[in-house]
């Protein structure tokens, strides 16, 4: 997912604006290959270092799903996560040397403890780890156009001659990582809703557990809302201005989906219901990322 999600935002958004204005990629192609290796070591080590920490849980709440504990050991879950950690944070400290900005290199360092942090304590607390996840998620989409502008702040004369289309693009990301947040912490409260049960036996204070299962489909329902407000102004705005294509697209393969969930959301009961609601939120989450392809098709 962040492979693709990159992919598709740095050559068929940035890349693609860039070159209708006749301005070569600030960021080559080298340079975006190192942040996305980097950022996909760095999801991989925040992902098997929350699985060690979550044996007990997911014994109780995904077991036949289960690899650490059972196909690998703890032991060796945590070598893989210093081992992905290390071949993250490698391309990421290249990366800010080579542009000139070791500052970049605390941005990694940042999320690494952040990831740290969630696995070992911010998940357990009411909706903390639910934004710290969520807002990781949409920096997966930011941290892309951050670095190409950390370029541009390196070539004066290409920053001056893309001022045009800067503040165009930065709607655009900033619109994408918009969704993306949102998406994710619909995703995160649908999937403490089907965990409750684990999460019950561990003391963990999520916030399907402290508020109950009612309250929690009352926050995914306004989360949704919100969502569904955005979606039609953004097919609205593509419209405006002749995107038509990308209009049509945001109304049938994300705003019918979004309906499809709230509609849904209050037949679910059970561990499987809420299963399926966390697989419909993921498939929203591509419909939008797909977008990005409708966006350079059409623009």
């Amino acid at each position: 997912m962040i492979i693709l999600t990159q992919v598709l935002l740095h050559y068929m958004l940035i890349v693609h604006v860039f070159s209708l204005v006749h301005i070569d990629s600030p960021l080559s192609h080298l340079q975006f290959f190192l942040l996305m290796i980097s950022t996909v070591f760095m999801a991989a080590a925040g992902y098997v270092f929350n699985d060690v920490q979550d044996v007990k849980i997911d014994s109780i709440n995904k077991d036949n799903k289960r690899i650490i504990g059972k196909e690998i050991s703890e032991q060796t879950g945590m070598k893989l996560s210093r081992w992905f950690l290390a071949l993250s944070l490698i391309p990421a400290s290249y990366l800010s040397i080579q542009l000139n900005m070791l500052q970049l290199i605390l941005i990694h360092l940042f999320i690494a403890f952040g990831l740290w942090y969630y696995s070992t304590d911010l998940k357990k607390q009411v909706l903390s780890g639910n934004l710290l996840i969520s807002l990781f998620t949409a920096f997966t989409i930011a941290i892309v156009w951050l670095y190409h502008l950390v370029s541009l702040h390196n070539n004066p004369s290409v920053m001056i001659e893309g001022r045009r289309i800067i503040p165009f693009i930065n709607v655009l990301v900033l619109a994408i990582s918009f969704f993306a947040f949102f998406i994710s912490f619909i995703r995160e409260i649908v999937k403490d809703m089907e965990d409750i049960e684990g999460d019950k036996t561990t003391d963990a204070q999520t916030f399907p557990v402290v508020f109950g299962i009612g309250k929690s489909k009352t926050m995914v329902l306004l989360l949704s809302v919100v969502m569904i407000i955005s979606t039609i102004y953004a097919a609205y705005y593509s419209y405006s201005i002749q995107l038509m294509k990308l209009s049509v697209y945001l109304l049938i393969a994300v705003l019918i989906p979004l309906v499809y969930l709230i509609m849904n959301l209050y037949k679910s009961k059970n561990k499987e219901d809420f299963g399926d609601l966390s697989t419909l939120a993921k498939i929203i989450m591509i419909a939008g990322i797909l977008s990005i392809q409708i966006f350079y098709i059409n623009y």
